[in-house]
């Protein structure tokens, strides 16, 4: 099931998608979070971003998603500055808060979000039964979300993800809240997902995740810059960066 689920959600998307983040800055009262910070994400890429507790990476989730949450810079998503409302369709977000759309169903929410993003009727549907399938979801999707457990959560908010057909997913923590089986699923769909040619950024604090899986590694460092790693695939080596540059 989950081989054809992959196979279909490379009919999605594909195509150049691209972030590219350049002097964003950000401040709480007189505390700096973010300073001038640039990279540029590429297509066909899964990226983890990295980096201690309160260092800044939901803040720079949050700038990327909604130019709002930044004092200045610029985002560009697939070369649409973030600041334009037609950016929104260009990616998906699933933030680290799990209490979004309470008062919907799951069915109500996924819905929701076929038509927004303007994907066709029929594929959305199919697509729709088999990732709620993968992630063993079927018998909740009448029930309210704010019923949902944390994890029960986290899955239907990743569904929409997949749902979107949106090029780049920009995901807060994906992986908290779900048991390994559901982990393992997750992993296999964000690989199709890149190999379909899109791109997926998720933060995480588990560096064996990070070791085991991501392709590239974007680490917030203790000066609050950013820095960016081909992931080794050793988790001595990628320790050993974090360690050195992070704490």
């Amino acid at each position: 099931m989950l081989l054809g689920l992959s196979a279909y959600i490379g009919c999605f998307a594909g195509g150049v998608f691209v972030i590219k983040i350049t002097d964003v800055s950000k401040k709480y009262g007189n505390r700096i979070i973010l300073e001038n910070v640039s990279c540029s994400l590429d297509d066909q890429r899964i990226y983890a971003l990295v980096g201690v507790n309160g260092i800044g990476k939901s803040t720079l989730l949050n700038a990327i998603t909604q130019s709002a949450d930044m004092d200045s810079g610029k985002v560009e998503i697939d070369g649409i500055d973030n600041r334009e409302f037609k950016s929104k369709f260009q990616f998906f977000y699933v933030p680290d808060s799990k209490e979004m759309f309470l008062n919907l169903t799951g069915n109500e929410y996924l819905k929701c979000i076929i038509q927004l993003y303007r994907q066709n009727a029929v594929k959305a549907k199919e697509t729709l039964g088999r990732l709620v399938t993968a992630f063993k979801l079927e018998r909740s999707l009448n029930e309210y979300i704010a019923n949902y457990s944390l994890g029960m959560k986290q899955k239907v908010y990743l569904i929409a993800a997949f749902l979107s057909g949106a090029g780049n997913l920009i995901l807060d923590e994906p992986f908290n809240g779900l048991d390994p089986e559901s982990v393992a699923t997750l992993k296999k769909l964000l690989l199709a997902y890149r190999d379909a040619g899109n791109l997926v950024l998720f933060s995480a604090h588990n560096l064996d995740l990070v070791a085991n899986f991501c392709d590239d590694v974007v680490f917030i460092d203790k000066q609050r810059k950013i820095f960016q790693l081909e992931n080794p695939r050793d988790f001595a080596q990628l320790e050993s960066a974090f360690f050195q540059n992070c704490v």
